[in-house]
């Protein structure tokens, strides 16, 4: 979940701080395409000599500025062949818009470099969930209401998958990259006659035609080709599915060596886009490790009607959502995030809520046990006015030789909560790992 600060337990105030963005804005695919995609390209270069290499170097020097650029909020290092997860939160960015900041797409990430894989999911904008600390909504409604670490909770209740990072894109970001990168080639599977697609502005209709077949896209027509739904029968679905052709669209123009002295403008144009607790120094290896996978080793993934993951449901006001319907849910996320979620179940954890509420520690142990994690029941804190969360290996029960790696778990559960998991003797659990929740965590 998102990375909070890691100072002293002692009770503050918080002010929660709203950035205004405009609506029916989403663009999970640049985030993909930066993190796991953009800058791996220093890789490729350095295995090849002669104008790669001049490219290498060139890389190189862009990618030492961006690592000076700080991320949004403190951060946790990513450790080294520990898989990593990232909630992509797609928002439009549009100047002088008022309107609500909804995400009108999500999109979860994993990279296993020790299993040599990665994973991509689409989450539906109009799932019907009850968002913790605010009540029944839709997911797209998460990030206006509860924050970036409540839509992480929602993912991580509902779909099943522990959030270590996240990066919040516009639209605009893709036009940019696509531009950048010369365009993208996409295998267009159908043909498109839209007579009603939003303008910029989106409040008046336009028409948006493409045809069938191969097609190279400049960076309007790649959007408007990954926002497009009106014509399809399954509308955000099939959506979905187009935003994941374009992710990997991007990541072949990506590889090409022509692209290689374009990186620099590439850079400077995502880091004033995206809005990420990614360590910028972890992202050319994270990319260097995802480039290396075939496509057989990247597995993606879409909650549709088709599996019985969701159902059209109408609310009581009348608006119309989609249910989630999670024992169908729970094996797509499994044939997607088996790797990461297998590394999860090894280890018994107990949650201890030292909030002053003490409803978080019951609902987190609720969120750990649908991931398959062995949970023990939950117990209030030794303290009760915790700021921060705590994630301790517990050496009362394992035995850590001096300088021992801690177990993922431990190290998985620190970046969900934005701390960095360490060994200490916890009297009074036989859980091996324990969690302390403070003022930190979400609202339940």
């Amino acid at each position: 979940m998102l990375a909070r600060s890691m100072g002293s337990d002692t009770p503050r105030r918080r002010r929660r701080r709203r950035r205004r963005i405009a609506p029916r804005g989403w663009w999970t695919i640049v985030a993909g395409a930066v993190i796991a995609g953009a800058i791996v390209l220093v890789g490729a270069a350095r295995a090849s000599g002669g104008f790669l290499s001049l490219g290498a170097r060139v890389a190189g020097a862009a990618l030492a500025a961006v690592q000076k650029k700080p991320a949004t909020g403190a951060v946790v290092r990513v450790q080294p062949q520990e898989p990593v997860s990232v909630l992509v939160l797609g928002t439009e960015l549009a100047p002088g818009y008022a309107g609500p900041n909804l995400t009108d797409s999500m999109m979860v990430m994993a990279l296993d470099p020790s299993a040599h894989s990665a994973s991509m999911l689409s989450v539906p904008r109009d799932l019907w969930l009850n968002i913790p600390g605010f009540g029944y909504q839709r997911i797209n409604t998460a990030l206006e209401n509860v924050g970036v670490a409540g839509a992480e909770l929602t993912v991580e209740k509902y779909v099943g998958v522990p959030i270590e990072y996240y990066a919040v894109v516009s639209y605009p970001a893709l036009v940019k990259l696509v531009n950048d990168v010369g365009g993208i080639t996409v295998n267009v599977p159908y043909n498109i006659d839209d007579t009603c697609y939003p303008n910029t502005a989106e409040n008046k209709c336009t028409t948006f035609r493409l045809s069938a077949g191969v097609q190279h896209l400049d960076g309007a027509t790649a959007l408007k080709f990954a926002r497009e739904r009106h014509v399809f029968r399954d509308g955000d679905i099939q959506r979905q599915r187009d935003q994941q052709l374009v992710l990997l669209a991007l990541k072949q123009a990506l590889l090409q060596p022509r692209n290689l002295l374009k990186l620099p403008t590439i850079i400077s144009d995502m880091q004033n886009l995206v809005q990420t607790n990614l360590p910028y120094a972890d992202i050319p290896l994270l990319v260097r490790e995802a480039l290396q996978l075939p496509r057989s080793s990247i597995h993606s993934g879409v909650f549709d009607y088709t599996s019985g993951a969701v159902s059209n449901y109408t609310t009581a006001g009348g608006a119309e959502v989609l249910l989630l319907h999670q024992s169908v849910a729970r094996g797509i996320v499994q044939q997607a995030f088996g790797s990461l979620l297998a590394r999860m179940t090894r280890m018994t954890v107990q949650v201890q809520d030292g909030t002053t509420a003490q409803k978080a520690g019951a609902y987190f142990t609720g969120v750990l046990q649908n991931m398959g994690v062995q949970v023990l029941p939950s117990m209030p804190a030794p303290r009760t006015d915790l700021a921060n969360n705590h994630v301790y290996v517990n050496t009362a029960v394992v035995h850590l030789a001096r300088a021992a790696a801690l177990p993922t778990e431990a190290v998985i559960l620190g970046q969900m909560l934005g701390t960095r998991a360490t060994a200490q003797k916890i009297a009074g659990s036989q859980a091996q790992i324990v969690v302390q929740l403070g003022s930190a965590f979400p609202s339940v």
